[in-house]
């Protein structure tokens, strides 16, 4: 078994391909993982809480709104106001094991669509999915009776690895699609305090201190 190993990594074209895979992964990883706000250190959670609390909803100025959101992104926020404002009050109002999953919300925004501040993830990821789940071990399947009848080896070999890449892949995306839809939910049904930061007297910046010493 190792030497069939070392023979398909010796290949430089499957070793270059793997390398780049491997590459790439970690780019994303390390993009996503400085990019969300609950990812950052306090004192730019507390810069960021006091923009917000300086700042006022962003005018019917094309430019004005282009502004805002590209502030928003720069502290790793939704460029939605109102959802951004929502996860901010809703991670001071409950305890911080929902953090993983606040995270999934600013990380991975492809995997739902935002109305009025509200989160409605993609109605296609809840069958799509457990396709995906099926179609690999149909493959497996059929590719492991089709070397074995074969007495290949090698060919067993990769098909394995191909999915145990793939199940890994698809683990991740299934598990940030169920956090998605799990905490889209309690979003929905979080109603914030009104949304008129220069005049609140809440302040965000002594509970981030508080979590973040």
């Amino acid at each position: 078994m190792i030497a069939l190993i070392k023979d398909i990594f010796s290949i430089p074209v499957v070793s270059a391909v793997i390398l780049t895979i491997i590459g790439a992964i970690t780019k994303k990883y390390i993009q996503f993982h400085r990019r969300d706000f609950f990812s950052r250190s306090s004192s730019e959670q507390i810069k960021a809480v006091e923009w917000f609390r300086t700042s006022s909803a962003p005018t019917s100025d094309p430019l004005a709104k282009a502004e805002h959101q590209f502030r928003l992104q720069s502290f790793g926020l939704h460029r939605d106001r109102d959802l951004s404002y929502k996860i901010i009050c809703f991670y001071s109002d409950h305890a911080q094991s929902l953090i993983p999953s606040l995270k999934a919300i600013l990380r991975y925004q492809g995997m739902y669509t935002i109305a009025e501040g509200n989160i409605y993830p993609h109605k296609f990821h809840k069958w799509l999915v457990p396709f995906v789940l099926l179609w690999l071990l149909l493959f497996i399947g059929t590719e492991i009776y089709r070397g074995s009848s074969q007495s290949d080896g090698i060919e067993i070999l990769k098909s394995v690895l191909v999915f145990v890449v793939a199940f890994i892949v698809w683990c991740w995306v299934a598990a940030c699609a169920l956090k998605v839809s799990s905490i889209s939910k309690k979003l929905n049904s979080y109603i914030p305090p009104a949304n008129d930061l220069k005049s609140s007297t809440n302040d965000f910046s002594s509970i981030l201190n508080n979590r973040y010493p």
